[in-house]
């Protein structure tokens, strides 16, 4: 199995809405987990509920921290305007997402000097425009959700949401912004980490540290039962 990676890059922003035609034209429906091949796409069955995050995990190979990856599934609701002498016009490029750590109780937790929220991150996707009376359009698009580099100062804070909204611009130029989509994320010190990951195994893990079970569990053998 070969493993996902994501690179990604985190730009400082002001968030703000502006230009938006029409509005809900997009919106962001559900968080993917990767196939069996480690990669993201939109008809992927399996939905996560929520997810976690180990910020003592530690990369088997560099030793460095990860970050923790999002692959929003997004829908695009914008109708096609093609004309004979004109192209499409509303097929939809996403190219970030602007994240808000929040609390579970909506409230914004207090980070050190020099760690922004909200943040901006890249990503990129296309969304096809729908025939007229068809159902959205839809796509993935992965990008970093958490930076390695807030890890400490989630330390001690059991769960968080992050408050995701897509943004983009159609082909005609007009701005999208999406609602914001809650996605809980649980902290945790060591719940995906165990010993026996060595570098080769850890090759075979799609996002270690993150979501699902301890990285390499699928492939330790498990302990010997005594009768």
């Amino acid at each position: 199995m070969s493993r996902f990676i994501l690179v990604a890059m985190m730009v400082v922003v002001t968030v703000a809405g502006c230009n938006r035609f029409p509005d809900n034209g997009l919106q962001i429906v559900a968080n993917l987990p990767p196939n069996d091949s480690c990669v993201f796409t939109a008809d992927q069955e399996l939905r996560l509920l929520r997810g976690r995050y180990d910020i003592s995990y530690r990369n088997a190979l560099t030793g460095e921290p990860s970050d923790y990856v999002i692959a929003p599934l997004l829908q695009s609701y914008l109708v096609s305007n093609a004309l004979e002498f004109q192209g499409e016009q509303n097929n939809l490029q996403v190219d970030n997402f602007d994240i808000t750590i929040l609390l579970p109780d909506g409230s914004m937790p207090t980070l050190p000097e020099g760690l922004v929220n909200p943040y901006r991150v890249d990503t990129s996707a296309v969304l096809e425009a729908n025939d007229e009376g068809g159902g959205p359009s839809e796509e993935v698009a992965a990008a970093l959700g958490i930076p390695a580099s807030y890890q400490s100062a989630l330390a001690g804070i059991p769960s968080i949401i992050l408050s995701i909204r897509a943004g983009g611009t159609t082909f005609g130029g007009f701005s999208q912004r999406s609602a914001p989509f809650r996605w809980p994320v649980d902290i945790c010190e060591g719940c995906l980490t165990i010993p026996e990951c060595t570098p080769e195994l850890f090759l075979l893990e799609c996002l270690p540290g993150q979501d699902g079970s301890p990285g390499c569990a699928s492939i330790v053998d498990p302990p010997a039962i005594t009768p």
